[in-house]
């Protein structure tokens, strides 16, 4: 795969991810956001569980892989219950921000790196000074989300998941959650007898959609060694993304988020081949 081909995936890749958090926030009024999770990634599985079918790869081979692999999946689980609900609460744009910043804070504090740790920082301060429109309750539901995301990368760097392919890296993250997540939905005590508007219905295919070829362009696409690159460009286009996105029906989100993706793009300008980055996206 050419440098030029790789970084046009991970672009894309970075741009349908994004899809998903403006989509949660539409269909949020008459399907709740744990729901919504349960029904995208159930759905996500068996079509990738199809593509594995068609192809002849076998995901379900027992190896060294299963115990970091339910890990993965567990982890992918809570960041995903966690950025939904942050979601539906805070809005598309501030979630993606606010989960963006605090893994920029996160990561760039790992490898010490205070100076471009201070664009991440200022971009979540503003979001919660300039935007009062915004709920302190969403904003923490977005760390949390961070949280597990970063949890994910510590993860993914076990050298027991090294071999794995694209195809059951994915399902190890898919299956955690179409196992928890609904589980998670009925312990929350959110309404399944629910109807969907029209909007919501577009909202949730575009999910499942961006969803599983998100999860193609930056998991299954790529050689494994070219994977280490997907969170630096998801980070770097995702918020921007997400106010682009959510801006198109004409509702412009509060100037704190204009301010703040501008601040995320700048700290977010990683080196393209920093040791220890392996991103999980999906």
């Amino acid at each position: 795969m050419s440098a030029t081909r790789a970084s046009r995936g991970r672009l894309a890749g970075a741009v349908l991810w994004s899809v998903q958090p403006v989509a949660v926030a539409i269909a949020a009024p008459t399907v709740p956001p744990l729901l919504q999770a349960t029904l995208a990634t159930t759905a996500s599985l068996f079509l990738v569980w199809l593509w594995t079918r068609w192809r002849d790869i076998a995901v379900f081979a027992q190896d060294a892989t299963l115990l970091p692999g339910v890990r993965l999946g567990l982890f992918f689980s809570a960041r995903m219950a966690l950025l939904y609900v942050a979601s539906a609460r805070l809005g598309a744009v501030g979630a993606v921000e606010a989960t963006a910043g605090v893994l920029l804070l996160l990561e760039q504090a790992r490898r010490r790196r205070s100076a471009q740790a201070a664009p991440a920082l200022l971009a979540v301060l503003a979001l919660f000074v300039l935007g009062p429109r915004l709920s302190f309750a969403g904003g923490a539901l977005a760390a949390l989300a961070a949280l597990a995301w970063a949890a994910m990368e510590a993860v993914a760097r076990d050298p027991r998941l090294q071999p794995c392919g694209g195809e059951k890296f994915v399902f190890y993250q898919l299956i955690g959650a179409a196992v928890t997540l609904p589980v998670a939905s009925v312990v929350a005590g959110e309404n399944w007898l629910v109807t969907p508007s029209v909007a919501a219905w577009w909202a949730l295919a575009a999910q499942v959609g961006a969803g599983v070829l998100a999860l193609a362009l930056l998991w299954i696409v790529p050689v494994a060694g070219a994977r280490a690159q997907r969170l630096p460009t998801l980070l770097t286009v995702a918020p921007t993304a997400a106010l682009v996105l959510d801006s198109l029906p004409g509702r412009l989100p509060p100037a704190a988020c204009w301010v703040a993706a501008a601040l995320l793009l700048a700290g977010a300008r990683w080196p393209q081949r920093a040791a220890g980055l392996t991103p999980v996206s999906g």
